[in-house]
């Protein structure tokens, strides 16, 4: 029962649960007044048959004293029918009875008495008897009204709590499908919402999704800068021979695919050459160092464009490679770490140079901690650089989930380039 529960959906879990409290807060309350209303009827009942055996007592106190007993028998009768009493006997000083009215074969719960008094003697006893049928039937009759009020508002809080749980649910279920890698297929596992968005955002990449900003670092364009140079070789065909439409959005395409694979290891991208980009990353990320983030933008991106190729009837090629830098970028207030930055520039677009089907690796980068850890590589003829071969480990399979990622977001029919 209980895991039939859990794997319901998101409204019937909200429309059980707070009908159940409802209902249970109805009981509780109906318990309470019963409870109240018992003890109020039970004093009354108290004082009623009190008051109603004195008054039997003065009442036949006086024919008592005549000694009128017939009289003193239809008084008894008289009260018996006029009141809630079902037995009414009347005893001497000695026990013995003088004369009764009522239905004696009734169940006596309730005993009420009162002494007969003549001339400040006492001359015998008024003994009335209740049943009390109608007061447990009053009571009865008010518990079961409240029961059934209950039961009404616990199906009206379960109809409104089972809407409301609706459309909270497609809210979830609609955030579900926007952030799953897979599509439709994976959002169809769980039957409960709230399930369903938890596996899709267990199922991210967070370590390389979430770019955490660095913690106001000093003198930044003074320290080593890993660069991710890309020589866009199938640009330098295309702009001869694309009408001028084509070509930008072939362009748009070329900076999408750069600015997003950036964007998830907080690198910065800029315009280096006529046909080639720059994409320059420094300072601590939890992605790992700078020298590795460059290389694994790097695979993404080269990843990312032999898919697009699947999809398009032109080429992305890109020659890439991978250096490092004493000094970063440098900005508008000091062009010094720029200039000097310009040396490793030209050394990548020398590289470059050659077409490499593969990502290159500088010697200075292949000494890096997390270079030698994480991926392999082997040396090449190329002005003593390596290239790329493979990741270690699950980074390969985290890159995967970027490149699915990606590919979502671009084989959108609105950003595919029609040529």
């Amino acid at each position: 029962m209980i895991r039939r529960f859990q794997n319901s959906t998101l409204g019937q879990q909200l429309a059980i649960v707070t009908a159940g409290l409802c209902l249970l807060v109805s009981l509780a309350l109906i318990a309470l007044a019963a409870i109240s209303s018992h003890h109020t009827q039970v004093q009354l009942q108290e004082q009623y048959g009190s008051t109603l055996a004195r008054q039997v007592a003065q009442r036949v106190s006086t024919a008592m004293e005549r000694g009128d007993l017939l009289s003193v028998l239809a008084s008894l009768q008289r009260f018996t029918d006029i009141s809630a009493a079902d037995t009414v006997t009347i005893t001497d000083v000695e026990g013995k009875t003088l004369g009764q009215a009522g239905d004696s074969g009734l169940p006596a719960r309730y005993v009420y008495t009162a002494p007969i008094e003549i001339d400040s003697h006492t001359a015998g006893q008024v003994r009335i008897t209740m049943s009390g049928d109608n007061m447990h039937s009053l009571q009865w009759r008010l518990v079961l009204s409240l029961l059934a009020l209950a039961v009404l508002l616990s199906f009206a809080v379960y109809m409104g709590s089972a809407r409301l749980g609706q459309v909270l649910g497609q809210r979830l279920s609609g955030l579900a499908r926007a952030i799953s890698l897979e599509g439709e297929q994976l959002g169809r596992t769980a039957i409960n919402e709230v399930d369903r968005l938890e596996k899709q955002i267990r199922a991210l990449p967070m370590d390389l999704l979430r770019t955490r900003s660095e913690p106001n670092p000093q003198e930044e364009n003074y320290r080593n800068t890993a660069v991710l140079y890309l020589q866009l070789d199938s640009l330098v065909n295309y702009v001869d021979t694309l009408d001028e439409d084509s070509l930008q959005r072939y362009t748009d395409q070329l900076h999408q695919v750069a600015f997003a694979a950036a964007g998830f290891y907080a690198g910065e991208l800029q315009v280096t050459r006529q046909f080639a980009l720059a994409i320059f990353f420094s300072g601590p990320n939890s992605a790992g160092s700078a020298a590795f983030r460059a290389a694994s933008c790097g695979w993404l991106i080269h990843a990312v464009c032999r898919e697009l190729e699947k999809q398009m009837s032109l080429s992305m090629g890109i020659s890439m490679a991978v250096a490092e830098s004493e000094l970063g970028m440098g900005d508008g207030s000091d062009i010094y770490p720029g200039l000097y930055m310009q040396h490793t520039i030209d050394e990548l677009q020398s590289v470059c140079a050659a077409r490499p089907p593969h990502i290159l690796l500088s010697p200075r980068v292949c000494e890096d901690v997390d270079i030698a850890s994480r991926l392999q590589h082997h040396p090449t003829e190329v002005q003593d650089y390596a290239q790329l071969d493979a990741f270690a480990g699950n980074f390969e399979d985290l890159l995967e989930r970027q490149l699915r990622l990606m590919m979502k977001r671009l084989s959108d029919p609105g950003r595919r380039i029609q040529v």
